[in-house]
């Protein structure tokens, strides 16, 4: 996989003709629909998604399969709102992206507990192969490469969700364990913001998130910067919106997948304790039902770094994006180098610099849920900025820190309160059998061997007791859902935003025109339609004024002459009744 993915960089560095700006970020502006579709869908999908989704299913039930519906129709909104204005400018950045070392290293840390693949080597050559092919191949080898990457990504599911169903006698079988189990939940409709999961704040989650990347996102804006226009931009947003989505409920399938199969031996809190991480489910899951079979082990885990890849190669190819354009370009105007060597000696830089900070921040803890939290109190702001900028002819710069630092306060506070309970997981049973069986045929043993067929479950006493999540301490001074964050953030920048720009312009009084083409098509349409109902308005109410006057006038010629052009205008009846008002007044 990664000698694939660095054949890519150099194809497209050996036949690449032209070595321009606009061919290295942009790929040229002249890629096919597809692939930058399935970019789109690697690159938000993130290894995260692949092994913390199959985990919230095995321990919370499917609340977080509704995210879909906000994915679904957020990249729709992002397409009429954000795309036009994106390609009226011209541009390529948005804005700044450094959460990138972190994805490089949460596959390494959760592979490292069941394989015998070290962090620091996994880190290591999945980095270098990124920054190599980026720095060779510009955004056409990204492109292509998360097409390859993205492939494997769905091949890894398969092989899960197809091994299970095959232990388990079907699909059936699976979903009747998954409701026996209480893991087949929906959402109940609620604003309490104390409830973890209702579908209210689950539906605002996957809106934020999902809009905040498309419209937002400088790995996702550039990439549909790819493409000709606007058109082609939106179908691929379109058919990356139904790869997102099909992803995602494979991963929940999957999740599924893993409680029916442990549902009575759960490997967190057996004695042997094989991993200690429910984030750890899809690959012990791999390496203990399909280790026996020749190269398929592989594959599989190849599609876990693969989801890692793709993020990460996005992450550096658009950090040196922005840093080109946004910092070294405008700093250093005249610095004697070309557009491409610059950008060039970006990305080998970012590169590097990723790859050592993965070494740090593995050092942080709880990679996996410190990542979720941060992206999402990140989202609700990121948007809120966008929108205003879009939308409205008030915000400023100072409005925009202010609202960025209020909301970015408040997520934070938010996130990580003080005392902040936990919220309990779905019960889990841990009987598991006392024995080992060990196939001296394969290479592999597993402690729960003896689980691999439905009908090992039959002697099992199910009626046991489960095992809970985290108590939860009653006296709690206040709590609330994670899932509510953005929502809040999002509101709170759009607020102290807006009117934090009307403050300090009425103090600065200065006020900067704002064109067209920095405006969402939907806001100057909503604007021209406004002006053109007062503009009607006003000159309606200056004809009435005029008959009036002419209807009061002692001219009688003058009299018939307003009658005729109230007539000609509106209509006999409209000005009928007027004159038959003016004289039931008058006589």
């Amino acid at each position: 996989m990664l000698v694939v993915s660095a054949g890519i960089g150099i194809f497209f560095q050996l036949t690449s003709k032209k070595k321009t700006y606009v061919d290295y970020l942009l790929a040229g502006k002249d890629m096919l629909i597809f692939p930058v579709a399935f970019s789109l869908f690697a690159t938000f999908m993130s290894a995260t998604t692949l092994m913390g989704i199959p985990a919230e299913m095995y321990l919370y039930g499917t609340n977080m399969a509704f995210l879909n519906i906000g994915f679904t129709i957020g990249p729709i909104i992002t397409s009429y709102v954000f795309l036009p204005v994106f390609f009226a400018n011209n541009v390529s950045t948005v804005y700044e992206i450094l959460f990138t070392s972190a994805t490089l290293y949460a596959p390494a840390l959760s592979l490292s507990a069941v394989s015998s693949l070290s962090v620091s080597m996994s880190v290591i050559s999945v980095g270098v192969v990124c920054t190599f092919y980026c720095t060779l191949g510009g955004m056409k080898a990204v492109l292509w490469a998360d097409v390859f990457q993205g492939v494997l990504m769905f091949v890894c599911l398969f092989a899960v969700i197809g091994q299970g169903c095959l232990l388990l006698g079907g699909i059936e079988n699976v979903f009747g364990i998954a409701y026996d189990g209480g893991r087949l939940v929906f959402p109940k409709f609620s604003f309490n913001l104390n409830e973890q999961y209702t579908i209210v704040n689950i539906f605002a989650q996957g809106m934020i998130i999902i809009m905040s990347n498309f419209g937002g996102d400088q790995m996702q804006v550039q990439r549909l910067m790819t493409l000709r226009n606007v058109e082609r931009s939106r179908i691929a947003t379109y058919l990356s919106t139904a790869m997102i989505v099909g992803f995602q409920l494979l991963c929940c399938l999957s999740g599924l997948v893993l409680y029916a199969y442990f549902r009575y031996c759960d490997p967190m809190t057996s004695s042997s304790k094989p991993i200690h991480s429910a984030d750890q489910m899809i690959p012990y899951f791999i390496s203990n039902t399909l280790g026996h079979l020749p190269g398929i082990l592989g594959l599989c885990i190849t599609g876990i770094f693969s989801a890692s890849l793709s993020t990460v190669s996005s992450s550096i190819n658009s950090l040196a994006s922005v840093a080109s354009e946004d910092f070294i370009k405008p700093l250093f105007p005249k610095f004697n180098w070309g557009n491409f060597d610059r950008i060039f000696l970006c990305t080998l830089f970012f590169g590097v610099i990723c790859i050592a900070l993965s070494f740090v921040i593995g050092s942080l803890g709880h990679l996996v849920k410190m990542s979720v939290i941060l992206i999402g109190n990140l989202s609700g702001p990121n948007l809120a900025v966008f929108l205003l900028a879009a939308c409205t002819t008030t915000f400023n710069e100072g409005g925009v820190i202010l609202g960025l630092l209020t909301s970015i306060a408040l997520a934070s506070y938010l996130s990580f309160i003080p005392g902040r309970k936990t919220d309990p997981f779905l019960p889990l049973h841990n009987v598991c059998p006392s024995f080992e069986t060990v196939d001296h045929n394969t290479s592999y043993a597993s402690p729960f061997s003896g689980f691999q067929n439905i009908t090992n479950f039959t002697y099992l006493n199910t009626s046991s007791t489960p095992i809970h999540g985290l108590k939860v301490d009653e006296v709690h001074t206040f709590h609330i859902s994670y899932m509510w964050v953005s929502s809040l953030a999002l509101f709170t920048c759009l607020f102290v935003g807006y009117f934090g720009s009307i403050v300090i312009t009425f103090f600065n009084g200065k006020s900067k025109d704002v064109s067209e083409i920095h405006l969402s098509p939907i806001r100057i349409r909503f604007s021209k339609r406004k002006l053109k109902n007062n503009d009607v308005k006003s000159q309606k109410e200056k004809e009435e004024v005029e008959l009036q006057m002419a209807l009061t006038s002692s001219d009688t010629t003058t009299q018939e002459k307003y009658r005729f052009i109230y007539l000609k205008k509106f209509g006999r009846e409209r000005s009928s009744k007027a004159i038959q008002l003016y004289f039931i007044k008058t006589f």
